[in-house]
This record gives C-alpha cells, sequence and structure tokens, in this order.
C-alpha cells in the first residue's frame, strides 16, 4: 500500500482550500508561534501539492490583508509574515507575485522574452523570495484572553452552568499554544468550582448563585430596555433556605452595584419619588414589566426621583457611601452631613475612610484648625443610623461629633454594658 497521499486537488474548490488553511493557521500558530509552510503543509487536507498550497497562501494574504503596509494600518493585518511591514517595492509578497506573473507572461506564444527578462533583472532577485514565518492574527492576546476569562470566573452575572462554555469559547478563540489554568483543554472541563470562585458567600447546591446570575441577567436587560421590574424580594430562615414575600414590588432600576460582596439594584420605587435599592440575591420571580400589548412599561428618569432631582450626572458610588451598609432602617436614616475626628497620626485613616465613602469625604480645614493637636475634622454625607455601627465597629479610630448621632451611641453602649455586664 502506498503512503502517499491520495491526489485530492481535484475534489476541492479552491474557497475550501482557503478555509482549510486559514482553520489551520488558527490552530497552529499565534505571535508567539509563527510557522513556515511546511508545518500547514502537513496539517492540510485539502491538497498534495505543495506549488498549489503556496499559491493559495499568496492569494489569502493577498485578499485578507492591505494592499501595503503603512504603519497606521498595522492592526488590519489578519495574517503576518517575514517582511510583511516592509516598503512596497520591497515587500517579499509584492515581489513574488511580480515575478510569477512575468514568469507567467514569459509563457504566452508571442510574449517579448528579452523584455521580460529585463523586468526580472530590475527587480535583483535570483528567485521568487519565500514566505515564511506565517501566524494568524487572533481576535485576543494572551494577556486579554487571561482578563476575559478571569472575569468569567468571578462574574456573578453568568450562571456557573454557563461559564465552562463560555470559557471553552474563549479558549478556542486562541491557538493550541494558549494555556489558562482555569480550562482543560485536554479534558474539556473547568479547573475551579463556577458556584464559590467569585464570592465567600455561596450554596452547595449552587441555587444561589443561579438565582443571582439570572436576576442580573433579566436586571441588566431591563436596563437596556429603559423599563421596569416587578419582583418579591426574600429572606433565608433557620434552615438556610431563601423565602420569598408574599407582597410584589415595583422599581424603576438604575444602576448595578456591587457592596461587600453583595449585587444590589439602585432605583427608585414606582411612585417615583424615592430612591431605593435591594439585594439581588434576595430577588426572586424577576420580570420585567409590560403593559397588555406586550410592550415594555418605560422606566421613569432619574431626574423624576424626589431625591434625586437635577442629578442626571448622579453617581451610584455616591449613593452608596450615603447609605453606608446599604441597610434599612425605621428611624430617621436620610443621609445628611455628619462631622468625624480622626487622629492624624493614623496612617490608614484615609484608606479606612476611602474604603466605605470612596471620594465623598471631605477635610474641614477651618475645623481642624481649632481642633486639639493631633486630630483632624473630617465631613461626610450619610445615614445617621447607619453610621452608629460604622462608628462602634471603628471606635478606637473615629469619634463623631454629631450630637444627635453620638446620643445613639451612648444608647446603643449602654445596651451592650446591660447585655455583656457580668
Amino acid at each position: 500500500m502506498s503512503n502517499s497521499r491520495p491526489n485530492q486537488d481535484a475534489q476541492y474548490i479552491s474557497e475550501r482550500r482557503t478555509i482549510d488553511v486559514l482553520n489551520v493557521l488558527k490552530k497552529i500558530s499565534d505571535e508567539e508561534h509563527p510557522v513556515k509552510q511546511k508545518n500547514i503543509y502537513d496539517n492540510i487536507s485539502t491538497t498534495e501539492n505543495r506549488n498549489t498550497l503556496s499559491n493559495t497562501i499568496d492569494e489569502i494574504l493577498q485578499g485578507i490583508n492591505p494592499a501595503e503596509h503603512t504603519g497606521d494600518n498595522d492592526d488590519k493585518y489578519r495574517i503576518k509574515f517575514d517582511g510583511y511591514d516592509k516598503p512596497y517595492e520591497e515587500n517579499p509578497l509584492v515581489i513574488k507575485s511580480l515575478i510569477n506573473e512575468i514568469k507567467k507572461e514569459m509563457r504566452h506564444k508571442d510574449a517579448d522574452i528579452e523584455a521580460l527578462k529585463e523586468e526580472l533583472d530590475e527587480l535583483n532577485v535570483q528567485k521568487a523570495p519565500s514566505i515564511t514565518n506565517l501566524y494568524y492574527v487572533h481576535d485576543f492576546s494572551y494577556k486579554e484572553m487571561d482578563e476575559l476569562i478571569g472575569a468569567v470566573v468571578l462574574s456573578a452575572s453568568i450562571a456557573p452552568d454557563e461559564k465552562e462554555e463560555l470559557i471553552r469559547k474563549i479558549v478556542n478563540t486562541g491557538s493550541d499554544y494558549y494555556k489558562t489554568p482555569f480550562y482543560d483543554k485536554a479534558q474539556g472541563k473547568l479547573k475551579f468550582d463556577p458556584y464559590s470562585a467569585y464570592n465567600r458567600i455561596y450554596s452547595k447546591s449552587g441555587e444561589l448563585e443561579k438565582r443571582l446570575a439570572e436576576n442580573i441577567q433579566i436586571l441588566q436587560n431591563a436596563l437596556r430596555l429603559y423599563t421596569k421590574v416587578r419582583f418579591r424580594f426574600g429572606s433565608y430562615n433557620v434552615d438556610k433556605k431563601y423565602i420569598a414575600d408574599d407582597e410584589e414590588v415595583e422599581i424603576t432600576p438604575y444602576y448595578i452595584v456591587i457592596y461587600n460582596d453583595h449585587y444590589y439594584v439602585i432605583g427608585a420605587w414606582d411612585s417615583g419619588k424615592y430612591p431605593c435599592h435591594y439585594r439581588i440575591d434576595l430577588m426572586s420571580e424577576i420580570e420585567i414589566i409590560r403593559d397588555e400589548d406586550d410592550t415594555p412599561v418605560n422606566m421613569r428618569p432619574i431626574s423624576d426621583c424626589k431625591e434625586l432631582v437635577g442629578r442626571e450626572s448622579w453617581k451610584p458610588g455616591k449613593y452608596m457611601s450615603e447609605h453606608i451598609y446599604m441597610a434599612y432602617s425605621r428611624d430617621d436614616t436620610k443621609p445628611r452631613r455628619i462631622s468625624l475626628k480622626i487622629p492624624s497620626s493614623n496612617e490608614s485613616r484615609y484608606t479606612i475612610l476611602h474604603d466605605w465613602f470612596g471620594d465623598n469625604f471631605e477635610f474641614n480645614k477651618s475645623a481642624s484648625a481649632k481642633c486639639e493637636e493631633g486630630y483632624e475634622i473630617i465631613d461626610v454625607r450619610t445615614s445617621p443610623t447607619m453610621l452608629v455601627h460604622w462608628a462602634m465597629q471603628y471606635a478606637d479610630f473615629v469619634e463623631v461629633l454629631d450630637e444627635k448621632v453620638r446620643e445613639l451611641i451612648r444608647e446603643k453602649i449602654e445596651n451592650m454594658g446591660r447585655k455583656y455586664k457580668e
């Protein structure tokens, strides 16, 4: 039995061979791993003729790349090779094409052989140059694929059972040389637990992660459609089971944010007067509100919200700093300006403030000038009731100067004293 390849050239049209070459290049080459035409020949199935393959590659390069490298169009090249970026008259593909065209004309019965030989001499080459060290320019670099896969791994908006398929697709955009610690290409499976990778709060059954991902996807769709949503809010019971309330809630969603490991939607209640926020993992049966003809009901603009009038440029980070812990209370929690005294010797004082309030705190220069030595005054705008819990958490670092908040703190301390009294 002969080990030579069967003559398959007649079986395949040039378009099929073009696709074959492109697929092989995508698979076996990238910027760090250029290949020679022999490597392509060893992996291709649609020709047994090296000249046919070489001609196909030349045609692909001429058709898929810009006609001339200008420097500004480097990112337009899908396949690169040695000399692709040389000036037009020095480009090996251009020179090879000219030589092949001249030789083709020489085969004509009435060709002016001497004139054509002069044209070859002017090219100042002994033979047609080789097109070598080719590589396919993939959609994403190694670094970009690392970043994309890392984002998928840590995302809560992607259901755990969808992560494997999405990562597989990202991996397959690269060459065989790309490796990631998150996915085993040989086994075709993830190398991490998709149910616990993004958060310290997770469920063994995956129910929480699935509900969270589905809710975020619906909310993102609502934001894209500028429409309202309806849902039930809930909580966990002693058996660690999620229980939804009977009452339905309707809101206009404005932002999806992350606060202390939890995802929240910030929006406005259906009355449109006041802003609100809800933990997304505690929402269930969420749906886009539609009218009788199944058209999504338009959301209210932020400017309609009583507490946000004239604040179209309103930022969610400011809302989170004004609603510390993202908690509700029956007490008066409307955010207001509150002064804090902090030790100027504490090197991490502004890092702590930034962790909780972002850029939404101010150094009070005049008050600090009057303050006792070794201390300075910082102003924040936040919920007075929730600031009580924060001030107690950082009792050795901060002193609240607002008298109403101080009274609340004293009450808390007295209650704790009674609770922990020997």
